[in-house]
């Protein structure tokens, strides 16, 4: 890792520490900072056989890549008591991308729609370190899973419970939004619930 990307990283470490109340800052950093020297992404990069990076001397991975962990969702998970594991069991990397290998089956639309929306927003961190959810990418998947209701896809945003969720209304055609606490903590458990399904 050049001294360009430890510096931008550490940086971000910072701001986001600072933009969270004051008496969990020093804990965060500590735990942030931690991660951060313990990745393997910080030992000398070379090119493996397969053309993806691996670190100098030591083996790739048997499937896919690395889970990208930014700090966004290291934040998430530190505070919802999430570890790798359950994301591997959810998640796969590969080429760059984040494909799903554990899919919510719920037997409503409507609660297929806001888990979708939920884990679409950690996919997000993931890849851009913004846990953040856009309203179309969550048409689009519940189009692709037979599991979208035209007549009612705005409304399902709207409820009580639901809106709960997201820091901001999530409307057709409107805004990315964020993950309130209890949409943090609606997210961990679904992850949970699908990682457990796999055993």
């Amino acid at each position: 890792m050049q001294y360009e990307e430890v510096k931008s990283e550490l940086q971000s470490i910072v701001e986001l520490c600072e933009s969270i109340p004051q008496s969990y800052r020093n804990k965060c950093f500590e735990i942030l900072l931690a991660a951060f020297l313990s990745s393997p992404s910080r030992r000398p990069v070379a090119a493996g056989p397969s053309g993806f990076g691996v670190a100098a001397g030591t083996p790739g991975p048997p499937e896919g890549e690395k889970m990208p962990l930014p700090t966004q969702v290291r934040v998430f998970m530190s505070r919802n008591d999430i570890d790798e594991a359950v994301l591997e069991a959810v998640f796969l990397y590969a080429g760059g991308e984040v494909h799903f290998i554990r899919e919510p089956s719920p037997s409503k639309v409507a609660e297929a729609q806001i888990q979708w929306a939920l884990l679409l927003a950690l996919k997000s961190g993931m890849l851009e370190n913004t846990i953040v959810v856009d309203p179309e990418d969550v048409r689009s998947m519940c189009q692709e899973k037979d599991a979208y209701d035209a007549a009612n896809f705005a409304a399902n945003f709207k409820r009580k419970l639901t809106a709960k969720l997201f820091r901001g209304l999530l409307e057709p055609h409107g805004e990315s939004r964020g993950l309130t606490d209890e949409g943090e903590r609606e997210l961990a458990k679904l992850l949970n619930t699908l990682a457990g399904a796999q055993h």
